[in-house]
């Protein structure tokens, strides 16, 4: 989690762990609208960042810049909520579909006590 602060690796680290979170939570993730989905949020929040520093360096006190920047922000909140709620729906499906565990017997096979029947 620390990829969030370094410098350069920043850029590219966090939208892999998302990646990674939604491959793992289904197989159906691979689908091109889900990765999409992910490039879009990425796109919009490095583009907010990016926005905010030519504003200060630019034009410091620019109004349009900075409502840009916020607009961009604004996206990229909307397009992560959509990618958690997928995240969660993805895993949410997973957990249902566990299978059921199997009761353990008294005794221990592996101990060479035969189980209990009762």
């Amino acid at each position: 989690m620390g990829a969030w602060f370094i410098p350069v690796v920043n850029f590219f680290i966090p939208r892999q762990f998302v990646l990674d979170i939604g491959r793992a939570s289904s197989a159906s993730w691979t689908q091109k609208r889900d990765t999409t989905l992910v490039n879009l949020w990425w796109a919009a929040w490095i583009a907010h960042a990016l926005m905010l520093v030519l504003a200060g360096r630019v034009a410091p006190g620019s109004m349009a810049l900075l409502v840009v920047a916020e607009a961009l922000m604004i996206a990229a909140a909307v397009l992560l909520g959509i990618v958690i709620e997928r995240i969660t729906a993805s895993q949410s499906a997973a957990f249902g579909a566990t299978v059921p565990v199997v009761p353990l017997t008294l005794g221990s096979e592996e101990r060479g006590t035969p189980p209990v029947k009762r």
